[in-house]
């Protein structure tokens, strides 16, 4: 009977786990490949209501509106050559983390984005693109 329980048991937990960490991991994934095009609405689809966002001239907290319209013009001023991912990670407080590298032009900036889970959902909290 324990057995029994253990098999039932076991891969239900797992398989309730493991969405979460698939969506965070999809979250990032998309938002980085909204980053590579420069797309500032796709990537707000993934920014938390309200988000911290550094840039060479900005450092805030913001709205998801407002900050939208940020990234917007960071990347009209700074359209994508590349955008490579350099280092990805995870804590136990339920955030995941992407370092990386944007490049437009002549210019390249260290990225960070700050992923955390609200309310079952993995939202972007800050984004920073600080120039090399």
């Amino acid at each position: 009977m324990k057995v029994l329980l253990y098999m039932i048991i076991f891969p239900a937990i797992m398989l309730t786990a493991t969405p979460g960490f698939l969506q965070g991991q999809e979250v990032s994934d998309m938002a980085n490949q909204a980053i590579r095009n420069g797309d500032a609405g796709k990537l707000s689809d993934y920014f938390n209501s309200s988000i911290d966002i550094i840039l060479p001239d900005i450092d805030q907290s913001m709205s998801k509106s407002h900050a939208t319209q940020v990234m917007k013009d960071f990347f009209r001023d700074n359209p994508p050559r590349s955008f490579t991912v350099n280092h990805t990670g995870s804590s136990r407080e339920a955030t995941k983390y992407t370092i990386g590298t944007y490049k437009s032009g002549t210019k390249s900036f260290k990225t960070y984005m700050l992923l955390k889970e609200i309310d079952g959902n993995y939202l972007i909290v800050q984004l920073q693109f600080e120039q090399e």
